[in-house]
């Protein structure tokens, strides 16, 4: 098994998940990445992950229902959500239902660092 922790990045938006791609994968970790939730799921389906990091809101399915459905599969993996809709509700609902970690954009590769780092240290 590869000792580098394994993180799927779910993001609509091609800027946020080529700057979380280059930024993780200077840190060593194997990065996989997906634009949709669907696509995202199926990757789940396919390969163990250590983290999912996904946006709240994308087109089809948003990054609560890519949570749920994800935990099915892989009930062990991290969870992490990057949102630029930081409202208390939103904030309290992914708090309820378990995200590990909740990133509100824009953030600067520091701010991702420390979050998957701090994420990560805390599965294991």
């Amino acid at each position: 098994m590869d000792a580098k922790p394994k993180i799927l990045v779910v993001d609509d938006a091609g800027p946020v998940v080529i700057l979380c791609v280059n930024v993780l994968q200077a840190l060593g970790y194997s990065i996989r990445a997906a634009n949709r939730g669907e696509t995202a799921l199926e990757l789940v389906r396919k390969e163990p992950f250590d983290l999912l990091v996904v946006d709240y809101k994308m087109p089809g399915l948003n990054g609560f229902e890519v949570l749920e459905q994800a935990r099915t599969i892989r009930p062990e993996m991290a969870c992490m959500l990057m949102t630029a809709h930081g409202t208390p509700d939103i904030i309290n609902e992914a708090t309820r239902l378990g995200f590990n970690y909740i990133l509100l954009k824009p953030f600067t590769p520091s701010e991702l660092r420390g979050a998957v780092d701090k994420v990560l240290a805390g599965k294991s």
